[in-house]
Parts: C-alpha cells; structure tokens; sequence
C-alpha cells in the first residue's frame, strides 16, 4: 500500500509529497476518498563514488487508493521536475510474481543483475530531512566519510609526486587526519616499474587533493581510483 516517488529533489520536505499526493485521493462525491498514513523522505548514497539521490515513499490506505493515486499522477511535475511515480510492495517469497515466470527476457534479466549489484552499494538513510535540519548538514556528513584514492605514477615522475604528497600529508590543519602509503607495483621484464601511492582521508581532502594533482600534472599519465572506506584498522 505504498506509491514510490523516484529522484525527488534535494530539497523536499514531507509536507510538499502530501500536498503533490492529497488531490489524487479524491474518489468523487459518492465514494470514500483515500488517505495518506506515512510520508518517508529517503537518500541514497553509492558508497563507491559518494554520489546521493532521493526518493519519496507514501504509505496510502489501501491498494484501490495506490492504483488510483498512481494513474493520477502520471506524467505529472513535482518541483518542476519530472519524477516517476510507481507502486512500492515490500517483497517477499509470497508476494513476488517473479515466482510464477517460467522464463525472462534477456535484457530484464540483465537489468535486474545491475539492479542486484548496485544495491550492494547503496546506504539508505530513511526520514533524511528528520535527521538532518538541512541538505548541507546532509553533505557535511558524507564529506567527513573515510575514502581511499590510489595513483598509479611512472618511473619518470615518482619524485614530483612524492613532493607534492608530502606537502599534502604536512598540511593537516587544512586537510584533518589523513595517511599516505607508497607500494611497487609488479613490471614485466621490458617495463619500468611504476610506483603506487594511495592516501586515506575524507572526502573534502581527497577532492582537494586530486584538484591540486590535475593542476600540477595535467597531461601526465597519472591514472588514480577513489573506493570508500568500509573499515579499517591494524591487526
């Protein structure tokens, strides 16, 4: 009994879902109108890459009043945006009509494998303007999120990065907490081998940095990866 509201803008709050929902209750004068129970606000952070989308779940009363409301707001605005608004049912071994289907078409069955791995990766935060007062307290705690960046850098250039490096790690009042670990990486017999460098810090010192690096380097060949920091400790 529940609409599913997808990649609602930042800036929502739960009193603008109700008001986008109220006029698609109304069933008319001689029949009930439905009602809204719950109204959730959710944000979804990747945690590979920190990025964050928002999404609006609506508890309604029944299933007639979702199927009604549903075909109401149909290619309607919200915001001014064009958000897509679709059933939600919690899933369940019962429920599923999956269970049913002898055979899926092979483009569905893909998207549903991408759909599987992205949801590994995906931290729901529910009732996201409950906790936060606001959308930069929001971003504030992800930039304080521990991530990882690894640079891969030639022979030629392993001095100037180890430079510009140890003036980042030098700078802690600007950048917080951060470490830097250098490693060799494997060479064939007719290749140089390359030097790796990887920094763990949060993410407004991971950005900064990478900013600098473009400055310094562009052109370079320098090739880098940023992963989020799911633990970390020493054993």
């Amino acid at each position: 009994m529940n609409i599913f509201l997808r990649r609602i803008p930042a800036n929502t709050r739960h009193i603008e879902i109700s008001e986008f929902v109220a006029p698609a209750l109304n069933n008319g004068f001689f029949r009930k109108s439905g009602r809204i129970v719950d109204v959730e606000i959710l944000a979804l952070q990747d945690t590979r890459v920190g990025t964050i989308e928002y999404h609006g779940l609506v508890t309604l009363d029944s299933d007639i009043t979702v199927q009604r409301v549903v075909k109401a707001l149909k290619n309607r605005r919200f915001n001014g945006r064009m958000v897509v608004v679709r059933p939600y049912y919690h899933r369940s071994w019962y429920n599923d009509p999956r269970q049913n289907q002898t055979e899926v078409p092979a483009d569905i069955a893909d998207r549903r494998k991408g759909d599987r791995r992205r949801g590994r990766y995906l931290q729901v935060i529910k009732n996201a303007s409950d906790r936060f007062n606001s959308e930069d307290d929001f971003f504030k705690s992800v930039n304080h999120q521990q991530f990882s960046i690894s640079f891969i850098v030639p022979p030629d250039l392993e001095a100037a990065m180890m430079e510009c490096l140890a003036g980042f790690e030098l700078d802690q009042d600007s950048y917080g907490e951060h470490r830097m670990t250098k490693f060799l990486t494997a060479a064939d017999a007719n290749e140089q081998q390359t030097a790796r460098f990887q920094i763990y810090a949060e993410k407004m010192a991971i950005s900064a940095l990478l900013e600098r690096l473009k400055q310094e380097f562009s052109g370079s060949g320098i090739h880098y990866w940023i992963m989020p920091v799911i633990e970390k400790g020493e054993i």
